[in-house]
C-alpha cells in the first residue's frame, strides 16, 4: 500500500483528513442521485427538512440554523429554486428579506428523496458501527465553538517563541 502523506502529518493533517471524508461523502451521495435518476445534490436535503418542519423561513433562518454562510445558502436556494423544488418571495414585512418555501414540486419530490435519506441513514449506521462518530463530532464541535483552531494555534505559537 502507497504512503498516504497526510497521515503522517497528525494533527497538522487533521482537517484535510476531516475534507477528504466530506468531500468523497457529498461525491458519493451525488453519484446515488445520478444513479437513481434524480435530480437532487447532497446538500439539499438539509433545505427540504427544514421547510419541511417549518413551512417557511427567510434565507437568514436558514442561514442561522444550518450555521452556513449566507453565500452558500443563496447558492443552494438559487438552485433549488431553478430546479422548482422551492420558491421564494420577498417577506411582506421587511422587503430586504426572502422567504423561501416547498413548491408543489418539492413536497412532492420529497416523499421519493425521504426513501433515499432513510437508506442513507441505514449506510451510514452501518459504516459507523461500533464507533462514537457522532458524539466525537459533537465534542469535536463543542471545543472549536469554545476556543477556536486559530486561538488555540497563536497560544501555542507564543509559548513557542517565548
Amino acid at each position: 500500500m502507497k504512503e498516504d502523506f497526510v497521515k503522517t502529518l497528525d494533527y497538522l493533517g487533521f482537517a484535510t483528513r476531516l475534507k477528504r471524508i466530506s468531500d468523497k461523502l457529498i461525491l458519493d451521495g451525488r453519484r446515488l442521485y445520478r444513479t437513481l435518476g434524480l435530480e437532487m445534490e447532497p446538500n439539499w436535503f438539509l433545505i427540504f427538512k427544514l421547510l419541511n418542519e417549518h413551512g417557511s423561513l427567510t434565507i437568514n433562518q436558514i442561514t442561522e440554523k444550518l450555521k452556513f454562510s449566507h453565500p452558500s445558502v443563496i447558492t443552494i436556494i438559487n438552485k433549488m429554486e431553478a430546479v422548482g423544488y422551492i420558491t421564494s418571495k420577498k417577506s411582506d414585512s421587511d422587503q430586504r428579506k426572502r422567504v423561501v418555501r416547498l413548491s408543489p414540486k418539492g413536497i412532492q419530490k420529497q416523499k421519493d428523496f425521504e426513501v433515499i435519506w432513510d437508506a442513507a441513514t441505514q449506510g451510514m449506521t452501518s459504516a459507523l458501527s461500533g464507533m462514537n462518530a457522532l458524539e466525537f463530532i459533537d465534542e469535536l464541535e463543542s471545543r472549536f465553538l469554545d476556543k477556536d483552531f486559530k486561538q488555540r494555534a497563536l497560544e501555542s505559537y507564543e509559548k513557542i517563541l517565548k
